[in-house]
C-alpha cells in the first residue's frame, strides 16, 4: 500500500520532475482565483484554487474544479502586496487525485498581446523576488 501524502506533496512530487527554466518556490502567502475567460468566468462560482507553487511563467494549483490539458484560463494571483488580475494562462498538465482532488499546472501565456506589457512581467519577477526573499528568510 502506497504511504499516504497529503495533496500538496502528491501532486508535486511527479510534476517537479520536469525541465524548468525558472525555479519553482513553495507557495508562500499566494491567493490564487482560477476561472475560464468570458462570461465563463465572470459567472464561476468560488474560482478560489489552492497554489502549490510558482514560477515565473507558471505555477501549479490544486482544485476540486475539472479542467483539461490546453484549456484557457485566466488567474488573478496576489502575494504580499503585489497583485496580478486577468493573467492568461494554458492548462499544460492535470492530474487526478482518488480524492477527487485535480492538480493542475498553468504556463502563462506570456507570449499573447495583452501579457506582454512591461508591468506584468515586473509583477511576475516582483512575487518570484518575494517568494524568494521569504523561502531564504522564513522569520525576517
Amino acid at each position: 500500500m502506497p504511504e499516504y501524502a497529503p495533496p500538496a506533496k502528491r501532486c508535486t512530487a511527479e510534476m517537479d520532475e520536469e525541465r524548468r527554466r525558472h525555479p519553482r518556490y513553495p507557495k508562500g502567502s499566494i491567493e490564487l482565483k482560477v476561472a475560464p475567460p468570458g462570461i465563463k468566468g465572470i459567472l464561476t462560482l468560488n474560482p478560489d484554487a489552492g497554489c502549490l507553487n510558482f514560477s515565473r511563467t507558471g505555477l501549479q494549483f490544486e482544485s476540486d474544479r475539472r479542467f483539461k490539458v490546453g484549456e484557457r484560463l485566466v488567474v488573478d494571483l496576489s502575494v504580499f502586496d503585489v497583485a496580478l488580475h486577468e493573467i492568461n494562462a494554458i492548462v499544460m498538465s492535470v492530474k487526478e487525485e482518488a480524492d477527487g482532488i485535480r492538480c493542475c499546472g498553468v504556463r502563462f501565456c506570456l507570449e499573447d498581446r495583452p501579457m506582454r506589457k512591461p508591468k506584468i512581467m515586473h509583477a511576475l519577477l516582483q512575487i518570484e523576488d518575494k517568494l524568494r526573499t521569504t523561502e531564504a528568510f522564513p522569520h525576517a
